[in-house]
């Protein structure tokens, strides 16, 4: 049993110690080999029988497995000044799984699963501490292609609800880590009105501990009216939130790197065209504080509020492009180049929970998962979540922290079996304790990371597939050590 899942799965509670001791099993099983399915991962017939009792168990649920996990990343978040609640929802494509019950339609009719409605803890460094909640559900067959009503239907009865929670779940966080200022993140999705009504109440109740929030921008409001003919020096009138980015001065400018994009229209074919090419792109800021009109509810008049937008648009896009532009709304104050500059920093952060979505579905593959009911699927999905921020955090502490040694996050026998195969089973190989640095980069080397200069860091596919090989390194060095003892090695 690793070290760390012991740490981690601490304060699991499912009123029977065996059920705990099943998913300490399990997790570390899954951790060894996180590509694997369950069946490969056990050992033998009795640890699969175990696993599948396990996940169908009644006792157990997605809520009770992330608890010890949630409690973990509490303490990590405890001693950080600030972090980022990134919330996303990402689709578990389970199309082909025909006998798999309680699953329902995806965004397109003929694929069905489920929706996994994430939120992630990370430094602005980008150090993944955690997965704080998730809420995996099925979307209801008979709401399917009614999307003309939903104006009809009470906010708290539509989807767009879970970013309102995923709010309050961030205040949760705050209240519960004093002293550490949590902002919670979210792409163009969750830029929803009750988001900013319920920041504003708390704040007016003035509640000793309330998470702040930086939303990509995706209803250009149009303005509360001033009384005062709202318009710019060239007699524009400024009637939305983008009007009046605009109309604010250029206080200055920032260079970011893009990555080519690229749409594959025909497969078969191969044929690909460029969204957009690859560029240092130079990026103008523009900030200003805005109050837009609050939306008109059915049920309640919302509450008029006010806070910050920032805009970062590219300067000179190249011919045919459409340039690269956010606009970003956050209840952080923001009077200066410098702090909108940050507020720019910190949304571009949030690209870690794609990086985490990719790590669950393509290196834990848990859309490959064959169970045949939803609460075993979902509580399986929920344990490798563990797995992929595991992924994770290994990796961004090679980066972060290369200096520290290799035995801050490996085990005694994982580290040494591995260095001893790099060095060829020389028996001064573990004379000098590696780096952790050093061993990451060098398990994603075994992993198919080709080491260059111009590859930066190793990405988590590499991670994965290193830490499979670095399992079954491990398993020969432990029969070895039970029949020779380290004598060969010391």
């Amino acid at each position: 049993m690793q070290d760390w899942i012991l740490e981690e799965l601490a304060g699991a509670e499912f009123g029977d110690e065996r059920l705990k001791k099943r998913m300490q099993l399990l997790l570390d099983r899954c951790a060894r080999a996180p590509d694997a399915s369950i069946k490969s991962a056990c050992k033998g017939a009795a640890e699969v029988v175990g696993a599948y009792r396990f996940l169908n168990n009644k006792q157990v649920d997605v809520p009770s497995i992330l608890k010890p996990h949630r409690d973990a990343t509490l303490e990590r978040v405890k001693a950080c000044s600030r972090v980022l609640l990134v919330q996303d929802t990402t689709e578990l494509d389970y199309s082909t799984k025909t006998k798999l019950q309680g699953k329902g339609p995806l965004s397109y009719e003929n694929r069905t699963g489920f929706f996994a409605h994430n939120q992630l803890v990370i430094t602005p460094e980008r150090l993944t501490l955690g997965v704080w909640n998730t809420d995996i559900y099925a979307r209801d067959v008979a709401e399917q292609g009614k999307s003309k009503k939903r104006k009809q239907r009470a906010f708290e009865d539509k989807e767009s609800y879970r970013w309102l929670e995923g709010y309050r779940s961030g205040c949760e966080l705050a209240q519960k880590a004093p002293g550490v200022q949590v902002i919670v993140c979210g792409d163009r999705e969750s830029d929803v009105y009750e988001v900013f009504e319920d920041w504003h109440r708390r704040r007016e109740a003035k509640e000793p501990a309330i998470a702040d929030w930086l939303i990509r921008c995706k209803e250009n409001r149009r303005l509360q009216p001033t009384g005062q003919g709202q318009e710019d020096d060239d007699g524009t009138l400024i009637r939305t939130i983008r009007d009046k980015l605009e109309a604010s001065p250029t206080m200055g400018t920032i260079t970011i790197h893009v990555k080519k994009k690229i749409q594959c229209k025909n497969k078969r074919k191969n044929r690909k065209k460029t969204l957009r090419s690859a560029r240092n792109a130079v990026l103008d800021i523009h900030y200003a504080p805005i109050a837009p009109r609050p939306p008109y509810r059915r049920e309640r008049k919302l509450a008029e509020v006010s806070f910050y937008a920032v805009m970062a648009r590219e300067v000179d896009p190249p011919e045919g492009e459409d340039p690269i532009e956010w606009i970003l709304l956050t209840s952080m104050p923001v009077k200066d180049y410098q702090s909108a500059v940050d507020i720019v920093a910190l949304y571009s952060d949030r690209w870690e929970i794609e990086v985490f979505h990719r790590t669950l579905k393509t290196g834990c593959r848990v859309e490959e998962l064959q169970l045949k009911n939803d609460e075993p699927t979902k509580n399986a999905v929920a344990l490798f979540m563990i797995v992929a921020w595991r992924v994770l955090y290994v990796m961004k502490l090679g980066r972060e922290c290369p200096e520290l040694p290799c035995d801050a996050v490996f085990e005694a026998d994982e580290w040494q079996a591995f260095w001893v195969i790099v060095h060829d089973g020389r028996q001064d190989a573990l004379v000098n304790k590696p780096s952790l640095g050093e061993f990451v980069r060098k398990v994603a080397e075994y992993g198919g990371f080709l080491g260059r200069k111009h590859d930066g860091h190793p990405g988590p596919q590499a991670i994965w597939q290193g830490m499979e090989k670095v399992r079954h390194y491990t398993i020969a060095w432990q029969v070895y050590v039970k029949q020779q003892g380290y004598k060969a090695y010391q």
